[in-house]
């Protein structure tokens, strides 16, 4: 009996010593996922895509300062309906303010937050559909590609989106799996919220209907349970939407910028979308070039689990969406982000399986083995090249906000022309008022109508205004008050001489 018990006893403990060295690669991963996106994490909101930030962050600051009425985020440009996303990441911002005081970092810190969680769910995505030494690279991968950084530390809600993207996910299968209310309830509020935060997220809908079709198949239309996750999942999404569309009709009239998205497919007909998307962003971007073959070649490994297909759903969901959504994702680059996760459990299969082939007996000195360990070992050279570019920001923006804030009080109300129109100075000013692009001339009676409206000054952010807007420099200085002059901003009251 003793003879036959060591066996067992040695089994368990190779088992457990496994799952201990498993622990620390993870525990290893979040340091270094940790460390990487909390450099440049004082940074002011002015690195890459300042505009979203301080869009975002506005809202978060309006919440701090002028209430926490959930369902009226707030920015500081009168009259402007910039999608307004259910506004979860930034009340929960606006809730650490309350409790620690005004300091953005602790926006930077949640959106770090939520990007960890997002790693240990793509860990258990990994052993479900892989396996754990698959899961781990997955991880790794996720944890240092750069993009994957740089938006998990932005002021933004994408990295609430990745990890509710993720989650929602696991916890469907789970819920398949078990049947228990507790996963069930997060299955519910992890899709709910995904939806929420972004509306696009809809696309995350086929992976779900993929897993009910592949647990149930003809017997689908007969779980009284899906169709309430249906509800639950989809009601207030369409509630919060529907208000947030009123709210637009009433500021823009017709317009809509959720179905503004879907229009202008003519740009799916030239050739510098599809090179943007698909080579530029996707190859060079998401996936640091050499990422992108590994994505491929885990796409392709064959597996006897039919359920495991969830992962090719849902990667080409998201490229479906790139297409449905063209004009926003020819935009914005971040609208690409969502496929990162799924793309590195891909590549991440890939990997490991290379590594458990050629490294027993002569396989360290396969040429295919060096290569596959060179093209890895650029992953992070790559990264912190691609970071220290996107993390670069101009100050300039922090010392015309100064000069606002000292000629104004919080009361006024401003206008301000500058080469794009932008939240920047609104939001580190702290003030109100209406933006326009200095391209986009102003017209005289444009000016009398936002005068009539309160607009007490008229900020010119940019540097020689008398030579960029002669006319409205002229009219101004000859009709109000110059009252600052500066190399890059320009300031007059809007009241008579």
């Amino acid at each position: 009996m003793d003879n036959s018990s060591a066996p067992r006893l040695s089994k368990t403990t190779d088992s457990q010593a496994k799952s201990i060295r498993s622990s620390k690669i993870l525990l290893g991963i979040f340091f270094i996922a940790l460390a990487i996106r909390l450099w440049g994490v004082t940074n002011p909101l002015l690195d890459f895509h300042a505009w979203r930030q301080t869009l975002t962050a506005t809202i978060a600051y309006n919440f701090y300062a002028d209430g926490m009425n959930f369902v009226t985020p707030r920015l500081n440009m009168i009259g402007s309906i910039f999608h307004f996303e259910f506004p979860l990441y930034t009340y929960l911002v606006a809730l650490l303010y309350k409790i620690f005081g005004f300091d953005e970092i602790l926006g930077r810190l949640v959106a770090i937050a939520f990007s960890m969680g997002s790693i240990w769910f793509l860990y258990l995505l990994g052993k479900r559909y892989f396996d754990e030494t698959s899961a781990l690279v997955a991880c790794g991968l996720f944890a240092v590609l750069p993009f994957s950084v740089y938006y998990s530390r932005t002021f933004m809600p994408e990295s609430a989106m990745l990890f509710f993207s993720i989650s929602m996910i696991y916890m469907f299968a789970r819920w398949l799996d078990t049947r228990k209310w507790s996963h069930f309830i997060l299955a519910s509020l992890f899709s709910t919220l995904a939806f929420l935060v972004k509306l696009p997220t809809l696309y995350m809908g086929a992976p779900l209907l993929f897993l009910a079709w592949n647990k149930f198949r003809g017997k689908i239309f007969y779980q009284p349970l899906l169709y309430v996750f249906v509800m639950a999942i989809l009601i207030p999404p369409a509630l919060w939407y529907s208000y947030i569309a009123r709210l637009q009709f009433e500021t823009y009239g017709g317009s809509n910028v959720w179905l503004d998205m879907l229009n202008d497919y003519e740009v799916l007909f030239t050739l510098r979308y599809w090179k943007l998307i698909f080579v530029t962003r996707l190859v060079e971007k998401m996936f640091a070039f050499t990422v992108f073959p590994f994505v491929v070649l885990g796409m392709r490994t064959y597996t006897s689990n039919k359920e495991n297909h969830v992962l090719h759903i849902w990667f080409f969901s998201i490229c479906l969406y790139f297409v449905i959504a063209a004009k926003y994702n020819f935009i914005h680059e971040y609208y690409q982000v969502p496929i990162i996760p799924v793309g590195c459990l891909f590549a991440g299969k890939f990997i490991a399986d290379f590594y458990r082939k050629n490294t027993s007996g002569d396989g360290y000195k396969s040429g295919k083995l060096w290569l596959v360990t060179l093209m890895i070992i650029f992953i992070p050279i790559h990264s912190i090249y691609k970071l220290n570019g996107r993390l670069d920001y101009n100050d300039t923006w922090l010392e015309i906000s100064a000069a606002v804030q000292q000629k104004t009080v919080r009361t006024d109300r401003l206008i301000v022309g500058e080469p794009v129109s932008n939240p920047r100075i609104f939001y580190y000013s702290q003030r109100k008022g209406w933006g326009h692009s200095i391209l986009d001339k102003i017209t005289l009676s444009r000016l009398e109508d936002l005068i009539k409206k309160g607009a007490t000054h008229y900020v010119m952010a940019v540097a020689k205004p008398q030579k960029v807007y002669p006319e409205l420099h002229s009219f101004l200085k000859s009709n109000y008050q110059l009252i600052l002059q500066e190399e890059h901003v320009t300031i007059f009251k809007l009241s008579k001489n």
